[in-house]
C-alpha cells in the first residue's frame, strides 16, 4: 500500500530514504532546516564506501580504552554522565556487549547490512542514471603502527576481499607513507572499496526526486519537537 511519508532532515541519508521511497512508489516530503539539502554535514562528508570495513565499537579493549578517552575533544567515546537511568541502562548494555563474541556477531550482522548497501549503490549507478558524483574503486588502505593492532586487523580479514601488508608493502602502494615508515608495522588493504563526492551524490538525488510528482520538498523548516497523538506523531 502506498503511503504519504515525510523524511526529516535532507542530508545524504535523509535523501537517499527519499529516492528509495518513490521508487517504491510512496508519497514523500522531506524538511530541511538550511536553505538547501545536502548543505551540513554531508557536504563535507569523507564521501568512503569503504563496505568492508567494519569494526564495532564495543569492543573487549573498550572499557579500558574508554576511560583514557573521557575528557578528550577528539575522543571516540565520549559522553557526559547524568542522573538518567536510561543512559545508565544503555551504559550497562554496552559494556555487556564489549567481549570478542558479542563484537564478532555484531561485526558479521554490520557487514551483511553493508554488502547490501553496495548492491544498492551499484543498482543506483546501473540503473537510475544519477549524474556524476566522481564515484571511483580507488580501495583503501588502513594503516598500523602498533603491531598488537596490527595483528588483530590481520585475523580479522577475509583473504578474498582484502589483503594483510606489511610495511614494505604499504609502501609500495602509497609512496607518500614514506615519512612514516620507521613507525609502521602494516596495513589492511581493501582493493574493492569506494570513493565519491557526497556532497554532488546529494545534489545528483536531488535531481531525480525533483522530476517526480510524489516528492515535495520544505526548506528552511526546522523541526523542533514531536508530539505524540495516539499512534500518530505530529511536528
Amino acid at each position: 500500500m502506498n503511503k504519504r511519508i515525510v523524511i526529516i532532515g535532507g542530508g545524504v541519508v535523509g535523501l537517499a530514504t527519499a529516492w528509495e521511497l518513490i521508487k517504491r512508489g510512496h508519497q514523500v516530503q522531506l524538511l530541511e532546516r538550511n536553505a538547501e539539502p545536502g548543505s551540513a554535514t554531508s557536504f563535507a562528508n569523507g564521501g568512503q564506501l569503504s563496505y568492508r570495513y567494519v569494526a564495532p565499537l564495543a569492543d573487549s579493549g573498550v572499557p579500558l580504552q574508554g576511560m583514557k578517552w573521557m575528557g578528550k575533544a577528539d575522543s571516540p567515546l565520549n559522553m557526559r554522565l547524568r542522573m538518567s537511568l536510561q543512559q545508565w541502562r544503555w551504559l550497562l548494555q554496552f559494556l555487556r556487549a564489549c567481549n570478542n563474541q558479542t563484537n564478532k556477531m555484531n561485526g558479521d550482522h554490520i557487514l551483511r547490512l553493508s554488502l547490501l548497501s553496495r548492491q544498492v549503490m551499484q543498482a543506483w549507478r546501473d540503473e537510475d542514471n544519477l549524474a556524476d558524483f566522481h564515484w571511483r574503486r580507488s580501495g583503501k588502505l588502513i594503516i598500523h603502527r602498533r603491531e598488537y593492532d596490527f595483528n588483530k586487523a590481520a585475523k580479522g580479514i577475509d583473504p578474498q576481499y582484502q589483503q594483510a601488508l606489511n610495511a614494505e608493502a604499504c609502501l609500495q602502494l602509497e609512496p607518500a607513507l614514506k615519512h612514516i615508515c620507521p613507525s609502521l608495522q602494516g596495513g589492511i588493504y581493501s582493493p574493492g572499496d569506494e570513493t565519491a563526492d557526497c556532497h554532488q551524490f546529494c545534489l545528483a538525488l536531488l535531481d531525480k526526486l525533483n522530476a517526480s510528482s510524489d516528492f515535495s520538498l520544505l526548506t528552511q523548516c526546522e523541526v523542533r519537537r514531536l508530539n505524540k497523538r495516539g499512534d500518530a506523531s505530529a511536528a
